[in-house]
């Protein structure tokens, strides 16, 4: 039996996102969120907009015209969140952390799946892999991923993004969405495994991000402690080149990873802590009509 206060904070995170999920349900999660299909139900020609690893080579080989095979879309989707639980998540200026943001995003996504009857799942990671909860269905087991993500104390304070992806890579072996929550901005040393995650599965990048790290006031001299490293140094925020230097290779390195993202084909959102997640999904929503529209 989980304790009376861990219960009421669960509670409260699924009625605080009840109202959301409702509209998410209404405004398109299915829609916009799609399986590639089990079933194979044949071959025709291949016109512009279809996908290109669905092209049939050995077909298009012999008839000398490109040729896709076509299956029947699956009724039942699997979505699993990957949650970055490193130290640097517990950062939040205002009134709440990223991770207090990131779970609420993760709760939405849970229980608008669960109500179109997905698997849901999470892989909970900092320098590897925590703890990997298999997806299933049922309200009690969303209840119970919540709490999870909510309370897990994580063991290490690091972030390999490479550690999780070769798991994801190599332990999900159904095509599924994979929402990837981390307030990571170096993404050059695993292009390798995710161009791999993004070739198998739905991917969809969720930066989570504090007002702080966009905009810093002048205050004069502040202590700043990695929290990853435990690493401290002395910053004088009066010295506003200094401060305009850090925000723009801050801003160019962000810049260049959603860029690889777009490249890649992989959809990619920001939130900010302690701000309200439905205007991040209605731009993933409408983001993803819009590429769906033109494709059509």
């Amino acid at each position: 039996m989980l304790p009376k206060e861990l219960l009421r904070e669960v509670k409260r995170i699924e009625i605080k996102t009840r109202h959301l999920v409702e509209s998410l349900y209404a405004g398109g999660y299915r829609s916009v969120f799609k399986g590639r299909g089990i079933e194979f139900a044949g071959i025709r020609e291949y016109y512009r907009g279809d996908e290109f690893r669905s092209i049939d080579w050995k077909v298009s080989a012999r008839t000398g015209r490109f040729h896709v095979r076509e299956h029947i879309e699956e009724r039942e989707l699997q979505v699993i969140v990957a949650l970055d639980l490193s130290a640097s998540m517990e950062f939040g200026s205002g009134n709440r952390e990223k991770r207090e943001s990131a779970v609420e995003f993760a709760a939405a996504m849970s229980m608008a799946a669960e109500k179109n009857n997905d698997r849901v799942g999470a892989c909970l990671f900092t320098d590897s892999v925590e703890k990997f909860i298999v997806p299933a269905k049922g309200r009690t087991h969303i209840l119970r991923l919540i709490r999870d993500l909510l309370y897990f104390v994580p063991k290490a304070k690091k972030t390999d993004l490479k550690s999780v992806l070769d798991f994801l890579n190599s332990t999900v072996t159904r095509r599924s969405i994979i929402f990837l929550v981390t307030d990571a901005i170096n993404f050059s040393a695993i292009d390798r495994e995710i161009r791999i995650t993004a070739a198998r599965h739905d991917l969809v990048l969720v930066l989570m991000r504090d007002p702080r790290e966009h905009e810093i006031p002048d205050i004069g001299l502040i202590e700043i402690e990695d929290p990853e490293t435990g690493e401290e140094t002395l910053f004088d925020t009066s010295d506003r080149a200094a401060v305009q230097e850090l925000l723009a290779r801050r801003s160019e390195a962000e810049q260049g990873l959603l860029k690889r993202c777009r490249n890649l084909g992989i959809d990619s959102i920001e939130i900010l802590a302690g701000e309200s997640v439905v205007k991040a999904i209605c731009r993933l929503f409408a983001e993803r009509e819009k590429r769906i529209s033109l494709i059509k």
